[in-house]
């Protein structure tokens, strides 16, 4: 069994400088911890406390990288990988990885024995990636157009799933839309570029005024949304969710003063998660392929896995589509 000693050998360093790089320490040079982590790779060492578990139970066990687990996005995209484990006998292990940088990710996924790593996580690109195909670790990206030896990819069409939410919401007769943008994130992109172009397309103007940010969250896209109502805005016809939690903060924070949902101001949300249905107000929404995108990406990662000729890799790309609710109704001039 490899060992830190060999590491270090390799790396012609300490082992004490082996261990700093692997604790993120700021007193090993950028040259020398890339050299310690390309012996890492060379030698496919585990920097772990229990590697020789961990390498023990790689052979059964898969590990979802994601960055965050909040929201009913990261339940039913798990419950759906995990449902998929146990039908091909694996276990899962769930790593969040929320404020840690690209060379931290990276090392999580090696020092974490697993089989096989599904990851939703932007930062962790290029040469990351690479690094870790080179130590046989299957990948499949969720959200992500990627594909290349070991290494696949499973999006959903945001970008069309909002513009199906703007086109429905014009047809209604809506021409003032605003948008609750989420986290700085490429499903968030690809929304934004939906309504942006869907706007452009019916020549209807963008007023950044209620162009606002909620996160993905509920509770900061209900100030955000008081805080624009405040500020003397003119409210707009429609407003348009990047997912459905921002979308009850934005009905509630109308509601809380004064204004009816639809008769005054339409909201459309993103997901269709399981309480969308059941909020005081039926949420009109864009089912996104959750469960879907779950069971492919563990699919397509177990064929990684044991497909011994094609480690090709693929992009299944997934189409969202509309769900009409109550929280959508007919432009009424104000």
């Amino acid at each position: 069994m490899v060992t830190i000693k060999d590491v270090a050998r390799e790396a012609d360093v300490a082992i004490s400088t082996v261990s700093n790089v692997f604790n993120n320490a700021d007193i090993v040079s950028e040259e020398t911890k890339q050299r310690v982590l390309a012996a890492v790779e060379k030698l496919h060492y585990i920097p772990n406390m229990n590697a020789k578990l961990l390498k023990s139970n790689r052979k059964n066990t898969i590990g979802v990288f994601l960055t965050s687990l909040q929201g009913d996005f990261y339940r039913v995209l798990t419950q759906a990988i995990h449902l998929q484990c146990r039908l091909n006998n694996y276990l899962l292990n769930i790593y969040v990885s929320n404020e840690n940088s690209p060379d931290e990710i990276y090392r999580m996924i090696i020092a974490s024995g697993v089989a096989g790593a599904i990851i939703y996580h932007e930062d962790l690109t290029g040469d990351y990636v690479k690094r870790i195909a080179t130590v046989n670790i299957p990948m499949v990206f969720i959200d992500r157009d990627s594909k290349g030896k070991n290494v696949s990819g499973v999006v959903s069409d945001d970008k069309l799933g909002a513009s199906m939410a703007v086109d429905h919401l014009i047809k209604l007769g809506h021409k003032r839309i605003g948008y609750m943008h989420g986290n700085e994130s490429g499903d968030d992109k690809h929304r934004y570029q939906g309504y942006v172009e869907m706007m452009q397309k019916n020549n209807l103007p963008i007023d950044e005024n209620i162009v606002l940010r909620g996160f993905y969250e509920e509770s900061l896209a209900y100030s955000e949304m008081r805080s624009m109502l405040a500020g003397g805005v003119d409210i707009p016809d429609a407003m348009f969710c990047a997912n459905d939690e921002m979308a009850w903060g934005v009905i509630q924070a109308l509601q809380d003063v004064g204004y009816k949902v639809p008769e005054d101001v339409s909201v459309i949300g993103y997901d269709d998660s399981i309480l969308s249905a059941y909020y005081g107000v039926p949420l009109t929404t864009v089912h996104s392929p959750i469960t879907e995108m779950g069971n492919a990406s563990a699919t397509e990662l177990f064929r990684l896995l044991h497909d011994d000729g094609d480690k090709s890799g693929t992009v299944t790309k997934l189409s969202p589509k509309m769900i009409y609710r109550s929280s959508c109704g007919k432009h009424k001039e104000k």
